[in-house]
Parts: structure tokens; C-alpha cells; sequence
């Protein structure tokens, strides 16, 4: 959680982030809202992120929205053991669903590539993991 929650650290697993400008004065709680810059395919995109449920360590959701999309994000951690050939190790099992809406000219572009969207959120979680069991940064690709 601690790496997950410190924004110190998204540069190292949010792939594209340029920058982000706190806009609340509680960072990272329920309610705070912060602006992303993000480099995505289609260029680059400013968009507003609120904290909506931080349950941790279990749950922590937010909304995302620029201009044609809103995105709910909701995250869930549970531990789980797993058996290895070292003895029963615990991991973290994070699942996500995202719920996009869009309007304007983004449904165009949902509707001809909709994989774009899920892909950038998995590809979010991999960067993560790397980040966290590895200790390897996008910033260094």
C-alpha cells in the first residue's frame, strides 16, 4: 500500500505521466482531487483525478475524467498463499474494473479500439508489480 498510495512513486510504474498538480490540500484521501498529464497514444492528456473510497487495505476507488470520458476505477487487495518449492509464500491479489463512459468524438474512438482502454489499465497493474517486486521504473525504459 505504501508504494501503491506514495505519488512520489508514479512516475516509476505510470507509464506516460509527464506530471501531476495536487489540487486539494488532503492528498490522497477520500474526496482529494489531483491533476494528471498522461502521454498516451493518441497524444498527450490532462485529466482530473477524485479519490471516491479509500478502504485500505482492502479497497480504493477513484474517478478519472477529461474532456469525452469518464473513467470509475475501483481497485481491491486481498493476500492470498501461495505453495512454492520454498514453502507457502503470501501474496497481494489486486483486482480492477474500470468502467468507462464517453461522449462526443471519444465514443468513435472507443468503439474502433476498445482494447486501447483495457490495455493501458492492465499495462498500469504490470508496471506496478515490476516496480514493487523488482524495483524496476518505467521512467528508466
Amino acid at each position: 500500500m505504501e508504494l501503491f498510495l506514495n505519488q512520489d512513486n508514479f512516475k516509476h510504474w505510470q507509464r506516460g505521466l509527464i506530471g501531476f498538480e495536487n489540487l486539494t490540500p488532503q492528498i490522497g484521501m477520500k474526496g482529494s482531487k489531483r491533476k494528471l498529464k498522461i502521454k498516451t497514444l493518441v497524444g498527450t492528456v490532462t485529466m482530473t483525478e477524485e479519490i471516491t473510497k479509500r478502504d485500505l487495505p482492502r479497497q480504493w476507488e477513484a474517478t478519472y475524467r477529461t474532456k469525452g470520458v469518464v473513467n470509475y476505477q475501483s481497485n481491491r487487495f486481498r493476500e492470498s498463499e501461495i505453495n512454492t518449492e520454498h514453502g507457502t509464500q503470501v501474496q497481494t491479489v489486486w483486482e480492477a474494473t474500470s468502467i468507462f463512459k464517453f461522449t462526443g468524438m471519444m465514443r468513435l474512438v472507443a468503439a474502433a479500439k476498445p482494447e486501447l482502454f483495457e490495455k493501458q489499465t492492465f499495462q498500469f497493474m504490470q508496471d506496478f508489480k515490476d516496480f514493487a517486486e523488482n524495483g524496476t521504473s518505467v521512467s528508466q525504459l
